[in-house]
């Protein structure tokens, strides 16, 4: 009996105690090194504005085109359609 209540005693102060977190030694992190700065002859290159205006002003001719045609098909579509009785 005695040993019964030794074990419980001993079971119950393991239990209750607190575990307190070991202070952390590791060193701090270093700061990842810097990229390399890129060369002045490997670099990109701006845009151009009037280049830039040229592509937009293509892209703007290129979705007029289109949408005409698409009116043409409708319209072909809806003459087709009427001419079927």
């Amino acid at each position: 009996m005695k040993r019964l209540a030794l074990v419980a005693v001993v079971l119950v102060a393991a239990c209750s105690a607190k575990d307190t977190p070991k202070a952390d030694t590791a060193a701090p992190a270093m700061a990842p090194a810097p990229a390399p700065a890129m060369a002045p002859d490997t670099m990109a290159k701006p845009a151009d504005s009037a280049t830039a205006a040229m592509k937009m002003d293509t892209a703007m001719k290129k979705t007029d085109t289109a949408m005409k045609k698409m009116d043409e098909a409708k319209g072909a579509m809806k003459g087709a359609m009427k001419k079927t009785p």
